[in-house]
């Protein structure tokens, strides 16, 4: 029988090896919770097989064996594909969305004084009263919010800033160069795009047929004249993400996670606007859609093009950094060929993990069940809920893709679980657990800040109480 004990052996090498991967990444993450409950949890469980093992006495064969014999069902159940898998359905007409409607119109494009602004509340009567006590409160970043810093809030500042400059030109060239349009295949162009994409800095690139859907109807807070149609003549786009700093995400609600925000929406803007330039290029129409200047919804492209599942905070959850994404999109007439939608397991996870919804500081995220907008079932959230506490924060906020179990680092451990909840409803029931467990359900820990970005708290306090 002494095989029972090799394998037992094995057995314990396998749990050693993972409570020890579980502390060393979480001291390198700085999770330090996470390191204390996994010596609580795993080093004493750990210590009572090592002596299980080591210790002879009688019926400790049959003890081993069914402990192996267990441990073996547990595997299976955890690693077998079964349990629901749901995808997101289509129940109705999805009707194209109007970009007016969306909070960013309201209060970065309306003006008082002018005829629009008085033509949308004579509209929309409801919005007026909560919109004035927003309008009334301190923009993101500046003095007046409760993370407001002299020195750390103008990083945001300054990005957006020259992001919005970005944008307003956005509406150069947008038709082909003229000339005869250089022949590939649909394949070779897309294989040339997201070569290309990945090269200038995008971590997840593809590359769909335009739902139609997913343009916005009219013209809001984008450049133009508002309320004008809008119709691009595009049948296929490219989207682009670019992965959130793991470290500046979890100081959300704060400045430095606004700082990251910014950046990345940058960089997505800057490899938009290239690949949208390269295609004019080649002899055919494209436009950059970018922070401030969208014509399209990203995330339904970002779905379609295969890049992740939209989620119960409302955003796109990628299998390799979850929420912690920022995009941009090039639709083009350039013909290229369609990724195919994933699906692992996110309708499934958010519909019982609601972390999110618990977490947001403004109650924004709904916790209930799907409803029906656009004629597609989803989990809504209230923009104007989210808005109001991010000017009353100074900050985008971000709690929701903090605390989401999918936006752990990407590390062989935190991987080794998304391929477990990719399969498997049991195992997203006990990643869900772990999490919490380890981690916290409300998680409050954060890692150092960069020296340039600590906060210059004594000049803070002056500030703000002058």
């Amino acid at each position: 029988m002494s095989w029972i004990l090799v394998l037992g052996w094995l057995a314990f090498a396998c749990v050693a090896a993972g409570a020890l991967a579980l502390i060393i990444t979480s001291i390198l993450e700085r999770r330090y919770r996470a390191v204390g409950a996994a010596a609580l949890l795993l080093l004493p469980t750990s210590a009572l097989l090592a002596a299980l093992l080591l210790v002879d006495f009688r019926g400790r064969i049959w003890i081993v064996l069914g402990l192996l014999i267990l441990g073996a069902l547990a595997v299976l159940a955890l690693t077998l594909p079964v349990g629901s898998t749901p995808r997101m359905r289509i129940v109705g007409k999805k009707d194209r969305f109007d970009e007016r409607d969306i909070v960013f119109h309201r209060f970065c494009r309306l003006q008082p004084g002018t005829p629009e602004f008085d033509q949308y509340y004579r509209e929309h009567p409801q919005d007026r009263e909560f919109d004035e006590k927003v309008r009334a409160l301190p923009e993101l970043g500046h003095p007046g919010t409760k993370s407001y810093d002299p020195l750390t809030s103008p990083f945001q500042v300054a990005t957006f800033d020259v992001l919005e400059g970005m944008g307003r030109e956005m509406e150069w060239a947008p038709a082909a160069i003229e000339g005869n349009p250089v022949q590939a295949s649909p394949e070779e162009f897309s294989r040339r795009i997201k070569g290309f994409a990945h090269y200038i800095g995008a971590d997840l690139v593809g590359t769909t047929a335009l739902d139609p859907a997913h343009v916005y109807s009219h013209i809001g807070r984008s450049p133009g004249k508002p309320g004008e149609p809008i119709e691009l003549g595009h049948d296929y786009a490219a989207v682009f993400a670019v992965e959130m700093d793991h470290a500046m995400v979890r100081h959300a609600p704060d400045t430095a996670t606004t700082t990251e925000t910014a950046f990345k929406y940058f960089e997505a803007a800057k490899i938009a606007m290239l690949v949208a330039r390269y295609i004019n290029v080649l002899g055919y129409e494209a436009r950059a859609h970018i922070d401030g200047n969208y014509r399209v919804l990203c995330g339904p492209i970002a779905v379609d093009a295969g890049l992740g599942e939209l989620g119960r905070l409302g955003l796109l959850i990628t299998p390799e950094f979850g929420p912690r994404v920022r995009l941009s999109v090039v639709t083009t007439t350039l013909p290229l060929t369609q990724d195919r939608p994933i699906h692992f397991g996110v309708q499934d996870f958010c519909a019982f993990c609601k972390k999110c919804a618990e977490n947001c500081p403004s109650r924004a995220i709904d916790e209930g069940e799907k409803g029906v907008c656009r004629g597609v079932e989803k989990w809504q959230s209230s923009q104007e809920k989210c808005y109001r506490f991010w000017r009353l924060q100074g900050t985008d906020c971000a709690v929701c893709m903090k605390v989401c179990p999918y936006s752990h680092a990407n590390s062989f451990l935190h991987n080794a679980v998304r391929w477990f909840i990719r399969r498997n409803h049991l195992a997203r029931r006990v990643a869900l657990w772990a999490d919490d467990f380890f981690y916290g359900r409300r998680p409050t820990d954060r890692p150092a800040l960069p020296f340039w970005h600590t906060r210059n708290r004594s000049r803070s306090e002056d500030v703000s109480s002058s």
